[in-house]
């Protein structure tokens, strides 16, 4: 059996957090729309789906070595079939090798940095137009010794 690493998880979004608070906001001057007493902001944000970075993941991409020397990734995704708002999400397995990026043991950290970037860009092209989180990614990616965590 082929030993198998987790290395990193990156969650994939129904919409982007621009466009969500964007509709959320609409949603929401347009509940309060003639009334002489206003309904609470808060309580008509919590109604209308809540805070986007939590409640509106549809999807994760969990990334692990894969043998002695390739990537891969499993897809995870919400069970319903039409991807809406909603508070009920139980998640399953699309596939196990969702992206497959094969690595040199001997690649320098540099390499090794820019196999994960290929790997995660594959899927980010894969899943258009779905938004993928990267912000946490992007800002360790670099910093990581992947050559060590690999190996």
């Amino acid at each position: 059996m082929l030993k198998c690493k987790s290395l990193f998880e990156i969650p994939v979004y129904r919409i982007s957090e621009e466009q969500y608070y964007k509709k959320q906001n609409s949603y929401i001057e347009q509940s309060n729309q003639d009334k002489e007493y206003p309904i609470d902001k808060s309580y008509l944000s919590s109604k209308y789906g809540g805070d986007w970075r939590y409640n509106e993941i549809i999807g994760y991409l969990r990334f692990y070595k894969y043998g002695a020397n390739q990537i891969r990734c499993e897809y995870w995704e919400t069970e319903a079939k039409r991807k809406v708002r909603t508070r009920k999400k139980q998640f399953i397995m699309v596939s196990d090798s969702y992206c497959r990026e094969p690595f040199a043991q001997s690649a320098s950290n540099a390499e090794l940095a820019n196999v994960m970037k290929s790997a995660v860009e594959h899927c980010q092209i894969r899943l258009k137009p779905r938004v993928l989180d990267r912000s946490l990614f992007d800002a360790t990616v670099d910093l990581i010794d992947w050559q060590t965590f690999l190996n």
